[in-house]
Parts: C-alpha cells; structure tokens; sequence
C-alpha cells in the first residue's frame, strides 16, 4: 500500500515537473517584446574567407527559421565559409552563427550554389544624368562631379560589359549652388544597367551644381537719343549704326517686353557738318547688350537759302 502511494507521488511530481517545464518555456518565448518560435524570415547572406584575387558571385539572401526567444532579425548572421577555394563553381553549406535565445534553428536553402572567378577591374570616367530638370525658369549652367572616376571590380565577362557609369541627379527643387549625392549606375551600350558580377567604388560620389535663372538672346533695334540744338537752318539727315542691331542677353520675362535698346544722349549742338561718334548703349536693369557700344553715323542737311528766307 506505501509502495503504490509513493509510486502515484512520483508520477505526480513528474507529471508537475513537465507542466511546469511547458509553462515556463511558454513564460520565457513571450516575455516583453520578442519574437515567438517558428518564424521565417530573410536574412542577409555573408561570404567569409574570399579570395583576394577573386570574384564570388552567390546568392544575397537566404531564409532562416527560428523557434525560441530572440530578438529580431538583425542578431541573425547566415555565411559561407570559403576558406581554402580557387577558381570554379561550388555547392556550399550555410552556416549560421549562435542566435542567443533560440532554441531551434534551420535555415533554406541549406546549401548554395557559389562561383569564384578571375578578379578583373578597370578605371572609367563618371558622366553625369539630369533625372529631373530644374524648375520653370532656370538652367544648369555647371556640374562638378567628385570623383570624376571609379573603378569597376568583378567577373572578367561583367566588367567588360560596361560601357558607362553614371551619376543620376535629381534636380527639382535645387537653385543656386548645391551639393547633391548620387548613386553610380553602370551600364552597357544599350543603356541596361549592370548589377550582377560587379563592384562599383566609390558606390556614390557627390555632384555639385550649379542653378541659375535662365537666360535667352535676342536681337533688338537700336533707338538713338540726342540732346541740345542744330544752329538754325540745319537739320538731322540720315542716320546709320554699327552694327544695326546688337544682342541682348537677359531673364525671359525681362526680355519680352524689349523691342529696341537706346543710346545714351549725343549732344548737337552747334554741329553743322556730318559727324562719326562711338556712342554708350543704355543697359536696361538685368539685360546685356553685346556690344555695349556702337558706331553712329549723322548726316547734318543744310537748308536751301530760299527755305531759310521763307
């Protein structure tokens, strides 16, 4: 009779001891703000031990399930190890580290497929790519690119693929002077951008531009200003200007309303023969006369005697 009570004590405790096991675990994997057991979730894949003088070309990511406490994805680091390899193509296990609070871990695929290759690099000139224009209004009058040059790393076939790297610039809400950093792009001759097998450094560089109001040319007449008085029995002949018309060079807006540019006021007084006069242009507020001077002709007419005496 003892001996059957000591045995039911025994299964008891036993039976106490697996529930409490089972609660505690359940307390642990749901205790503050950590991830339960089971969950899947992509990870990056690391390459360990390259090759100095090689290329890998291999899978970005894999997916790692975790059963147990842990604290999200970033404590999670999936490798390959390729120490001891050279040129060719590789079947390799995935590895992953100790994830501290998992009780269980796979990861999928448990195997990848790693190719190492012949390292082959090359420097080339950056050009830069306008994305997005300006706003209405203004121009890029220049763009500085730093560097102006990177080197392209990786597989021998890849790199020759290349035919242009370049900085796209965004350029919407710039004015002025502005830095602005830019992603490369590597590209072949049909424009496709080049992602596989390939290494760009420096990844980004920065551009600086340059934004300004935009300005137009326009051709305009040239209206000639005269001060003071013929002596009597004298009148203004013919008048003729080198060049004929001049450039101006300003804002749309500014420009739109101008029809002619005038001459600074030339002085006639007492002038009774025909005279040559290098004469000022009159610059209006934000415009550019090209030139700034011309080359005036007048032609001074002296009245007949019998017009004179009438």
């Amino acid at each position: 009779m003892i001996d059957n009570n000591q045995r039911r004590k025994k299964i008891w405790l036993r039976i106490a001891s697996v529930i409490m096991s089972i609660l505690l675990w359940f307390y642990v994997v749901n205790q503050g703000n950590v991830a339960t057991g089971g969950n899947l979730m992509e990870v990056e894949l690391k390459y360990y031990n390259v090759p100095t003088d090689l290329n890998v070309t291999g899978p970005d990511k894999v997916s790692v399930k975790l059963w147990g406490s842990f604290h999200g994805s970033a404590n999670i680091i999936a490798y390959v190890d390729l120490n001891g390899l050279g040129k060719g193509t590789y079947q390799i296990p995935v590895k992953l580290e100790t994830v501290q609070g998992a009780m269980f871990t796979s990861v999928q695929p448990n195997k990848v497929e790693v190719k190492l290759e012949a390292l082959s690099e090359r420097v080339i000139q950056v050009k830069h790519e306008v994305k997005q224009n300006p706003q209405t209004g203004y121009q890029v009058s220049e763009v500085v690119l730093s560097p102006d040059r990177c080197m392209i790393k990786g597989d021998v076939d890849a790199v020759g693929k290349v035919a242009v790297v370049v900085a796209p610039i965004s350029l919407g809400t710039v004015k002025d002077i502005a830095s602005v950093k830019s992603k490369l792009q590597a590209r072949d001759a049909k424009g496709k951008v080049i992602t596989e097998g390939i290494q760009i450094l420096p990844a980004a560089i920065d551009v600086y531009v340059v934004v300004e109001k935009k300005q137009i040319t326009k051709k305009v007449n040239i209206n000639s200003q005269f001060t003071g008085q013929l002596p009597e029995g004298y009148s203004m002949g013919e008048l003729k200007s080198d060049p004929a018309q001049v450039t101006i060079l300003g804002e749309q807006t500014r420009l739109e309303s101008l029809s002619e540019i005038l001459t600074k006021p030339i002085d006639i007084t007492g002038k009774k023969e025909d005279f040559v006069q290098i004469v000022e242009l009159v610059q209006p507020e934000g415009v550019t006369a090209l030139p700034s001077k011309i080359t005036l002709q007048v032609k001074i007419i002296k009245a007949d005697a019998n017009e004179v005496q009438r």
